[in-house]
């Protein structure tokens, strides 16, 4: 099993600025950008067509270091406490439930457990601490694409 944490930058709505700043300042490489308009339609749930020009996830390598960078997603508000998260990637969809349920308690869930795209299971909760955690499964090629794990 592979469990990796990775540092998340929340922006709100200035990803691409950001992400220009930190390939200056922090000497980062992209290694992975896709916007909101990039990934499939959801038709029970349309995006604005202000969303679709932002970015819904980038990784940027800083030295041996990788950072995840993206705009907050749709209907999720900007706020002090979740511009910075902490992205926990699994390649065990049973380590992410046990994660999951653990950081949930008394806590607060942002986004429950579900499958997408992308995973068979991404959550956000924040922990009993304040900690907001981005739990999300990994275990194909997609993983690797979008910068997630080493090992498939």
């Amino acid at each position: 099993m592979t469990v990796q944490l990775t540092a998340f930058f929340m922006m709100d709505g200035n990803a691409k600025q950001a992400i220009e700043f930190y390939k200056d300042a922090l000497e980062a490489t992209v290694l992975f950008s896709q916007t909101y308009g990039d990934a499939p339609e959801n038709p029970a749930s349309p995006l604005p067509a202000s969303m679709k020009d932002l970015v819904a996830h980038a990784v940027l390598q800083v030295g041996m270091a990788k950072i995840m960078v993206a705009d907050m997603g749709p209907g999720i508000p900007h706020r002090s406490g979740n511009q910075v998260q902490i992205c926990i990637t699994t390649n065990e969809i049973e380590k992410t439930k046990r994660f999951y349920e653990l950081l949930k308690q008394e806590g607060q869930v942002e986004t429950p457990l579900q499958q997408t795209h992308f995973s068979p299971g991404v959550a956000v909760v924040t922990d009993k601490f304040g900690v907001v955690f981005q739990i999300v499964t990994m275990t194909s090629e997609e993983a690797a694409i979008r910068g997630h794990q080493k090992e498939i």
